[in-house]
């Protein structure tokens, strides 16, 4: 896509950097609090005055590996259709995501561990998801630094109410410019612009007025300002999303000059305008996208159980190597008074006795002290949710009840911010699929479970392209997963008694026992509504049977399905009677589903034998019949025979026997 007109890109420049200030300078305080709580996880340097003691305690480091290892698992994300038609298109998206987020390629587990772990210290965890096709597809998952990101200051806990967000510290080598000029991503005029105006080309600089990330790194003894060559010339820009005239754009583009190298409508990026930037908060605030994070509730408790320890030190020290009062009439050398193996200490006794020639200072005792480093400690796994259960110091023979009690104290807790978390993981997924729909150039082979165990299908853009809504579920983290199994067994248990008692079994609906047994039986919601259904057939022949009405009532021609079997036909039958549709129309649909019969006709058969097979091999006697309820069989066919009846309705009769239904 060709960038902007110069004189408009130009001025969005314009407008940009002024935003980048504002953005930067607003953030600033806020950025100087997170970085104590940074300090306080890496391990602080305690000023004190000489001689006291100064040990920082990994207080904050270990709240925050505590809290993580809670919250340690990504969700699972399952793409669902709302349209029947895209059953198995959203089979195969989800497939896709567990293909692209899987460790051996994006590492997208990874990404979300170490957005976590930024999130706890400062409260917002941002994402940032791409995709590519140049020089082929790939999909992209990054994790934002709160030091780089930068937003509207009145934008709210929203990010895409924002008019303008971005990301700083985005680096690019000459090559990697250049290239991207000759793909025509990047304005070839404006990057031999940049290239010309940039000094100290082979630096790796992030020294702008509003961020810094040295202190965290002077934290664990490494040096930033010393240590920037890479050996190549490298651009430092920013990515900037804004809004302006009621159109979103994309820029990215140097600050300090205020140089683009592409500037396009958003929406020529990143499919539907929606920002690349994800983000969740750990305490949501509607009006401050900056908002408080776990670390700050932890931070001065850690500084007081410093104090406190330090104190207790210093107590100690005080009792083994305490100040001393001396007598020089009883001690004229005190310096004999060092300690020495086998020392002699010259004294004079003035009939007091030495002893009244020494004082010893006494110091209080700790025993206090340490009893309040406790109760501060556990009012900080108190607020987190933490039990002795989580913390592996529960008893192993507790009881059931008790252990789900823990994990639901937990859960309660952390699953209030999990709920901003899931949230941002269905953005990220809607981003995923548009990400598939502008850049999937080539059919994806993805994995799935079929009818017959694993089997491997191709994901192609055309079809993604024709689904215009679908829904995205989050399963819950482990712990909330756990948190729910206590729920799970009473159910279970209520379940349990009702099919046991015939007068319990009758006093409620069949139906509605059956499906929570499926429920229970972890069969989702469709494959539980197909089961409780007259026919009883798959949801992907039915997927498919949809997917072929739909193109008919387009004007295209499906392709003949050779796995066809009665319900697709029926399904397109029903489809033609029961709808108003055109002459032309229900001619086609009636037609499409007559060319289906012989070949369902003949899977139906062969399932039939299939079965019957089975069932010899496992009673050892004749061919039994396949019973399909109300009376109704199939028999084994006899050699020879050019078809076979097999129906439950005059409707299926007519289908089978090729009769078209009267015409309206």
């Amino acid at each position: 896509m060709a960038n902007l007109e110069k004189t408009l890109a130009d001025k969005l420049a314009e407008i940009a950097c002024k935003q980048i200030k504002v953005a930067g300078d607003f953030k600033k305080p806020r950025m100087l609090e997170i970085r104590k709580n940074e300090e306080f996880n890496l391990g602080r340097k305690i000023k004190v005055p000489a001689g006291r003691s100064a040990i920082p305690l990994p207080t904050m480091a270990g709240f925050v590996e505590t809290l993580k290892s809670k919250i340690d698992d990504p969700p699972v994300l399952k793409f669902t259709y709302t349209d029947l038609a895209d059953y198995k298109i959203m089979q195969k998206t989800s497939a896709a995501w567990i293909k692209d987020s899987s460790p051996i390629r994006g590492n997208w587990p990874l990404i979300d561990r170490w957005v976590k772990n930024l999130a706890i210290l400062s409260g917002r965890a941002i994402y940032e998801y791409m995709a590519e096709s140049l020089p082929k597809y790939r999909s992209i998952l990054e994790p934002v630094d709160h030091e780089d990101f930068l937003c509207e200051p009145m934008g709210g806990g929203d990010l895409e109410r924002h008019l303008f967000c971005g990301k700083d510290n985005v680096f690019r080598t000459k090559d990697e410019l250049d290239e991207r000029a000759k793909l025509e991503i990047y304005d070839a005029e404006q990057v031999n612009l940049l290239v010309a105006a940039v000094a100290n080309k082979e630096l790796k600089q992030n020294e702008d007025y509003f961020t810094s990330k040295q202190e965290r790194y002077k934290a664990l003894g490494l040096s930033m300002e010393s240590h920037q060559y890479v050996g190549q010339e490298i651009y430092k820009l920013v990515e900037w999303c804004m809004v302006y005239g009621g159109k979103r754009y994309y820029l990215l583009l140097d600050y300090k000059t205020g140089i683009w190298v592409r500037a396009q409508e958003l929406k020529e990026v990143f499919r539907h305008g929606r920002y690349p930037f994800v983000s969740w908060a750990t305490h949501e605030d509607a009006f401050n996208f900056w908002s408080k994070a776990p670390a700050d509730d932890v931070r001065p408790v850690a500084d007081a159980i410093d104090i406190l320890f330090n104190q207790a030190v210093d107590n100690r020290n005080k009792q083994n190597f305490g100040m001393k009062a001396y007598d020089p009439a009883i001690f004229p050398n005190p310096e004999e008074l060092e300690y020495r193996p086998d020392g002699l200490v010259l004294a004079k006794n003035k009939g007091q006795g030495i002893q009244a020639g020494i004082y010893e200072f006494k110091a209080g005792d700790v025993s206090g002290t340490i009893d309040l480093v406790g109760l501060m400690k556990n009012y900080i796994d108190t607020e987190v949710g933490f039990t002795p259960g989580e913390k592996g110091q529960a008893q192993t023979d507790q009881k059931v009840g008790i252990y789900f009690g823990n994990l639901q104290q937990m859960a309660d807790k952390i699953g209030l911010k999990n709920k901003s978390y899931r949230g941002a993981w269905q953005q990220l997924g809607l981003r995923y699929f548009d990400g598939l729909v502008m850049h999937l150039s080539e059919p994806m082979m993805v994995k799935m479970i079929g009818e017959a165990g694993v089997e491997w299908d191709e994901l192609k853009k055309a079809e993604l392209e024709d689904v215009d809504d679908f829904d995205i579920e989050i399963e819950s983290s482990s712990a909330e997963v756990a948190a729910n199994e206590a729920k799970m067994q009473k159910r279970q248990g209520a379940i349990a008694l009702l099919v046991k008692d015939p007068q319990l079994r009758a006093s409620v609906g069949q139906q509605w026992l059956v499906q929570e047994i499926l429920r229970f039986g972890a069969y989702e919601e469709a494959e539980v509504r197909v089961a409780l259904s007259k026919d009883g057939t798959n949801l992907e022949m039915l997927s498919e049977a949809s997917k072929a009405i739909q193109e008919i009532l387009a004007g295209k021609t499906p392709k003949k399905n050779r796995g066809a079997d009665t319900s697709f036909c029926q399904k397109i039958l029903d489809f033609a009677t029961d709808n108003d549709v055109d002459l032309e129309v229900y001619k086609k649909l009636i037609e499409f589903a007559k060319l289906h019969i012989p070949i369902a006709i003949e899977n139906m058969v062969r399932k039939a034998k299939s079965i019957a097979a089975q069932a010899v091999d496992q009673i050892g006697q004749g061919s039994p019949t396949l019973s399909l309820g109300e009376g109704k069989v199939i028999p084994e066919p006899v050699p020879g025979t050019e078809g076979a009846t097999i129906s439950s309705s005059q409707k299926d009769s007519n289908m089978l026997s090729g009769k078209s239904p009267a015409v309206a």
